[in-house]
Formats: C-alpha cells, sequence, structure tokens
C-alpha cells in the first residue's frame, strides 16, 4: 500500500513539473549583419515619434501600443544602450545608429491531451498498481502572444545592422513595466558595448 501512495505522490510531482515547464517564458532572438563595425558606432537615435507600424496577423489593422508602454520601451533601451557606453543623440542627423521598435500580437490556441486516471479497478485488491488508466481528457487553451521588435540601422546606409525580438504569452494582468524590462534586457544581452565600457 505505501508503495502505491508513493508512486501516487511520483505522479503528482512530475504532474507539477509539467505544468511548470508549460508555463510561458519569454523567448528571444537577434540577428546581425558580419560586416557591420559596430565600434564605429558611438551614438543612436530614435527614428521617429512612434513605434513602426506592423499590421496584426490575420488582420489590416495595426497594433496599439499605449503613451505609457512607448515611454517604457524607449526608457528602457536608452538606459541599456548608454550603460554599453552608447550616446543618446539630439537628433537622427547627428546620430550614428538609428532604432525603430515594433509591437504586434497574435491570438493562439493550443489543444493538451492529458491522461486520466479512475478509481475504478478492474482487477481485485491484491492485484491493483496505483490508479487505473481511464484515457485521456482533451483541454483547449486559448492565449494572446505579444512580440516585441527591436531594428537598429546605420544612419549613413541605411541598411539593418542589428534586429532583436522577444515573444511571450500574456494576460491583461501581467505587469506591462516587468514585462517591457525583461524583454529590453534579453533582446540586448548581446547586442555589442562599446569598446571600454
Amino acid at each position: 500500500m505505501w508503495f502505491s501512495e508513493s508512486l501516487r505522490t511520483l505522479f503528482v510531482a512530475c504532474g507539477c513539473l509539467v505544468l511548470m515547464a508549460c508555463a510561458s517564458s519569454m523567448r528571444t532572438h537577434f540577428d546581425r549583419d558580419s560586416s557591420a563595425d559596430f565600434a564605429a558606432y558611438q551614438s543612436f537615435a530614435w527614428i521617429g515619434p512612434a513605434p513602426l507600424a506592423r499590421a496584426k496577423q490575420g488582420s489590416g489593422q495595426t497594433s496599439f501600443v499605449s503613451a505609457l508602454d512607448d515611454q517604457r520601451i524607449r526608457r528602457a533601451v536608452d538606459s541599456t544602450l548608454e550603460s554599453r557606453g552608447y550616446r543618446l543623440a539630439a537628433s537622427v542627423a547627428d546620430a550614428d545608429l538609428v532604432v525603430a521598435y515594433s509591437v504586434g500580437s497574435e491570438e493562439k490556441v493550443r489543444v493538451y491531451n492529458s491522461p486520466m486516471t479512475s478509481t475504478i479497478h478492474p482487477y481485485p485488491t491484491r492485484y491493483r498498481y496505483g490508479s487505473w488508466y481511464g484515457g485521456t481528457g482533451v483541454s483547449v487553451q486559448q492565449y494572446t502572444e505579444g512580440t516585441l521588435t527591436l531594428e537598429f540601422f546605420d544612419r549613413r546606409t541605411e541598411q539593418a545592422v542589428w534586429v532583436g525580438w522577444a515573444s511571450q504569452r500574456f494576460t491583461r494582468r501581467d505587469d506591462t513595466q516587468a514585462l517591457v524590462s525583461e524583454a529590453i534586457s534579453k533582446i540586448l544581452a548581446d547586442f555589442p558595448a562599446r569598446p571600454g565600457s
């Protein structure tokens, strides 16, 4: 009997680990132009007062970014780049790099199959081994996945030199400030620092 209880405890623990693994984690990626000489870049500026227009997938509507989120994104990028030795220029004409960002969201659906157990055993007591497998349960989860993209261009050539993005599931209850800070930190984790900074 103790063995069957231990086995049940093990199954519960494994179930908890699976649920933790399914929890939303932020995915990030970046790409850079291998021919770009980042040592030559000293300053940066934002392309314009608004994010780059990006249409939501499956619709003709552009994503909306609140004024507060816009400030959060720009301040987090400014702070990170300045800590890497770059200087925020007074205008685009005075900058070596120009920066832009875009935000998009997509509605997604995930279907889970999970085994169900039954307390009704088809065998006599002495032949029982844990819970009896009783089929699978299907659950459907609908969620929103948001993506923040940062794009850096060489002002002189107007060519993209570095692009990074972060993507994660989110809900209205999430702390936007914390999400923005985490996303910017992870997106720019591998952005080249200025020599000596």
